[in-house]
């Protein structure tokens, strides 16, 4: 500031010096000097004067870290007073710190300096250091990092591209079964217009919530909301999800590129890290279970729901008792009815002040859009499974479908979608079978038309039946002797034909009849005939 002000200044005076060497300086120069550089006018008049009645102010000389000053910060850990310390005692020749010895590779370093000032030092890294350099060697990597600068991308068009992320919940929820846990939760954030596109909440990060997710971010329903389109790229993290086979396979088949960032770098998809602080700052702190909450001296959360393991426990074995945390379920209604706030009414900085709907509405830039029996196949999670009597046994399940009649015992594979149940798609392999619904759920129609596929089924193979019975019968007639003529007879050859007579082709063909064959004999016949 001391630099800045003196450059100022000599600025001033040199302009008012010409003024003056030109003849028309006059005092209303002088005083509006004096104000904008928050002088007296008898300052500035003194800065007038000739050189030689100038005060000549002699500067301080500055200190530069030499090299062993950099080491010992880093040995230090940037603690300068320790620095200090150390420094002063191998310039008096004492060589030992707070009673342990300074390494040598700094008292080698200081030896033959001149003394200086805790400030002098202190000014001195303040001025050569940059805060991310100090931060590095106090917090770590951490730090530096927070003291960084960063180049900020430029908006994309709407539906363009996206950010993705996980991200365990600071909430005790209960699941449908066992005890309290903190759920995950998969967002969909557009680059654009900071529109949350798609979300999903499940008890453990799977690929099938990252499909829930993607799937509402590209289905578009004009009935719920015009968001929906299928983008250009894909900004996600190193998470295993997001690396999965089915994941990939899925994007590209869209032609969708991937862009898997370097770990540990969250600012490189910074719009949905800030969505999800948001998340947490505006509504899972105002839940019952939040666990970033203020604590006790021991270490428990204050209010009703505690989230250590014996609280989860407890609150999962007695999960009807008020008071405890909230059913997932709940949980993720209420997050629906606040993600469609966050979209619809909330304005955003970052926006001009207008909701990420009206970002969205005003964009004309063209969307790609895909059906949604498209998009049915491709989005779901996959698992396989064997066809029971009852139907395919999924997640507590039972599920029913026509085309299941008759498949008893065959392995299929099954896609579904995370957190609903209300139906599977069953595979045999890449064939598509049919869309299968829970038993307990069936309409009457539903229920009407298996039963009809059934009877249709056993009507079909029963005429399968009766069609192979007489295409037996009538491959036997042949061999039963009753008006069978030689030629009709695929067990006597032609040259038997010619060598026998009549009455010896009919005993031989007698002989080799239906009876013989299947293990019968006649007791009156002559054993040597």
């Amino acid at each position: 500031m001391a630099k800045i002000a003196a450059e100022v200044r000599r600025t001033a005076v040199a302009r008012l010096e010409e003024l003056r060497a030109d003849g028309v300086l006059t005092a209303g120069h002088v005083r509006t000097v004096a104000q904008s550089t928050g002088v007296s006018e008898r300052t500035v008049w003194r800065w007038l004067s000739s050189p030689a009645a100038r005060p000549v102010r002699q500067s301080r000389p500055r200190y530069l870290l030499s090299e062993t000053d950099r080491e010992a910060f880093a040995f230090y850990r940037g603690n300068i007073a320790a620095l200090h310390r150390a420094r002063q005692a191998v310039l008096a020749g004492d060589g030992t710190t707070a009673g342990a010895p300074v390494p040598p590779f700094l008292s080698e370093g200081w030896a033959g300096g001149r003394p200086v000032t805790l400030r002098t030092l202190q000014r001195a890294f303040g001025q050569e250091l940059t805060p991310a350099e100090q931060a590095a060697w106090r917090t770590g990597e951490s730090g530096r990092r927070a003291a960084a600068v960063y180049l900020k991308r430029p908006d994309a068009l709407r539906g363009r591209c996206w950010e993705m992320d996980h991200k365990q919940l600071p909430l005790v929820v209960l699941p449908p079964k066992g005890k309290a846990i903190c759920p995950w939760m998969t967002t969909v954030v557009d680059d654009g217009t900071r529109a949350l596109l798609g979300w999903a909440v499940a008890i453990t990060p799977t690929s099938g919530t990252v499909f829930t997710a993607m799937r509402m971010a590209m289905l578009h329903e004009p009935e719920a909301s015009p968001f929906g389109a299928v983008p250009e790229r894909v900004r996600i993290d190193q998470g295993l999800e997001f690396a999965a086979d089915d994941v990939e396979a899925a994007l590209g088949t869209l032609a969708v590129v991937m862009h898997r960032l370097p770990p540990f770098q969250p600012h490189r998809k910074g719009k949905v890290e800030r969505l999800n602080l948001t998340i947490e700052q505006m509504l899972i702190s105002q839940l019952p279970g939040f666990t970033g909450g203020p604590r006790d001296a021991s270490g428990k959360l204050y209010g009703p729901v505690k989230d250590s393991v014996a609280a989860k426990q407890a609150a999962g074995e007695a999960s009807g008792e008020a008071g405890g945390p909230m059913r997932i379920e709940r949980f993720v209604d209420r997050f629906a009815l606040w993600a469609r706030w966050y979209n619809t009414e909330r304005p955003h900085r970052m926006l001009g002040g207008r909701t990420p709907l009206q970002a969205w509405m005003e964009d004309p830039a063209p969307l790609r859009r895909i059906g949604s029996d498209r998009l049915r196949h491709l989005m779901l999670a996959s698992t396989d499974r064997t066809i029971q009597k009852d139907g395919i046994s999924f997640q507590s399940l039972t599920y029913v479908a026509p085309e299941l009649y008759g498949r008893g015992g065959q392995r299929v594979q099954i896609r579904y979608m995370p957190h609903d149940d209300r139906q599977i798609e069953v595979y045999a392999g890449t064939e598509h079978l049919c869309t299968a619904y829970p038993t307990g759920q069936l309409t009457p129609e539903q229920t009407e038309a298996f039963r009809e596929h059934a009877r249709a089924e056993a009507k079909r193979l029963g005429a399968e039946r009766r069609k192979a019975a007489k295409r037996a019968r009538r491959e036997l007639a042949p061999m039963t002797g009753d008006g069978a003529t030689p030629a009709e007879s695929r067990l006597v050859s032609a040259a038997d034909g010619r060598a026998r007579t009549q009455h010896d082709r009919d005993q031989a063909l007698a002989a080799k009849a239906s009876t013989s064959l299947l293990g019968l004999t006649d007791p009156t016949a002559d054993p040597e005939s």
